[in-house]
């Protein structure tokens, strides 16, 4: 029986398009606006993305914020 530390650490596969739109938008910081699933909204840019979640930085002083990618509903760039 193997344990979570037997597994080996998946990847994003960035020849999947949503990830390298993505990669363009942390690379451009561009703004974006997240729709969760309960119906709030954050704005900000993306810094970082993994498989699990999302960092957002609200402001330029601002610290990240984690948000996990299977509680955003909708994410869009702002213009």
């Amino acid at each position: 029986m193997g344990s979570a530390f037997d597994r080996t650490a998946a990847s994003l596969d960035t020849s999947m398009p949503g990830v390298r739109q993505l990669q363009a938008w942390i690379r451009s910081k561009q703004v974006l606006g997240l729709q969760l699933n309960g119906g709030s909204q954050l704005e900000g840019s993306l810094l970082w993305q993994d498989l699990e979640f999302y960092a957002i930085r609200q402001g330029p002083d601002a610290a990240p914020v984690l948000v996990r990618r299977d509680c955003v509903a909708v994410l869009r760039p702002l213009d």
